[in-house]
């Protein structure tokens, strides 16, 4: 029989929430649908997100004296915190967040026991990418797509833990602030230079994680830095635009340098590598090299690479 298949839309927002796995805790953005599906590092209906919350797999609190890792900032030990939620009214409150985005609860989805034992049998988890977007006109429903990183802002004398998302046009909006707030690109520069957007905490600090609570986090096990976050917000604008982003123009010099061995590549392989993000040159090779080859050209070239 042969196989066809369609792509559907379906809009959706996002909300703060935890993993926790293998006993380390990851916050991560809870991507809620209209349809009621949840993506909690695995695309979920209401009922299985149910199961998940109860065994503790998605969790809005995380226990003082451990680590929450967010991703692509770092890895921070709460000391104290208020959290917001128990795991019954956290998975309530997702289910209010459904009823927001879709009040008739129409077209609401189940994944029926078949769907299931397909995943299962061909071992596939689904955790589909979302994507970012704000309506730019409502005349034919035109949209402008985004992308996002995690900041710590302060805002009106507090601290919160924020997603900045950067536009294809460079508008810059900040969400998980009391109220949302908008940029330019070049205002965001100057508010990472006077650390109104950080990424470090020299003594402990309260962070609000709007829906979650209120967390006194202090010393971290690792952080990126503000102007690196920076570069990244550029060369995701980079990439929306379609652009050469630094990791491509990176890797190409990369290749340069293997075809010709030179000083001259070299210099040109580390002026790029520079350019990359910190936090994300280990993303220029693959899962086990990282970014090892890179470091040994630049630094330690000496060393023969092993084929």
């Amino acid at each position: 029989m042969r196989a066809i298949r369609r792509t559907k839309t379906v809009e959706g927002t996002s909300i703060p929430g935890i993993i926790h796995n293998g006993g380390s805790y990851f916050y991560i953005n809870v991507d809620v649908y209209e349809d009621g599906m949840v993506n909690c590092w695995e695309l979920t209906d209401l009922k299985g997100l149910s199961g998940k919350i109860n065994s503790g797999w998605l969790t809005p609190a995380v226990p003082s004296g451990k680590q929450l890792s967010i991703h692509g900032l770092g890895a921070y030990t709460v000391e104290s915190a208020k959290w917001t939620y128990n795991a019954a009214s956290y998975y309530q409150h997702i289910q209010e967040t459904v009823s927001l985005l879709n009040p008739d609860h129409t077209n609401i989805y189940e994944i029926s026991d078949r769907e299931q034992e397909e995943s299962e049998a061909r071992r596939i988890a689904h955790s589909p990418s979302s994507t970012e977007f704000y309506v730019n006109s409502e005349m034919f429903y035109q949209t402008t797509e985004g992308k996002s990183v995690h900041l710590f802002m302060k805002n009106s004398g507090a601290v919160y833990l924020v997603d900045v998302v950067i536009y294809k046009d460079g508008k810059v909006a900040v969400y998980n602030l009391p109220a949302d707030a908008e940029y330019t690109l070049e205002e965001l520069d100057a508010l990472v230079a006077d650390k109104t957007f950080f990424t470090t905490m020299d003594t402990p600090v309260k962070v609000h994680i709007l829906q979650l609570g209120e967390v006194t986090l202090g010393e971290a096990l690792y952080s990126a830095d503000a102007q690196e976050k920076l570069k990244e917000l550029h060369n995701l604008h980079k990439q929306l635009n379609g652009e050469q982003t630094a990791h491509e123009a990176c890797r190409a010099a990369y290749y340069a340098y293997l075809e010709n061995p030179g000083e001259y590549y070299r210099e040109q392989l580390r002026i790029k590598y520079e350019l990359v993000p910190e936090h994300e040159r280990m993303y220029l090779g693959d899962m086990d090299t990282k970014d090892w080859d890179y470091q040994r050209i630049l630094y330690h070239p000496e060393e023969t690479r092993e084929v």
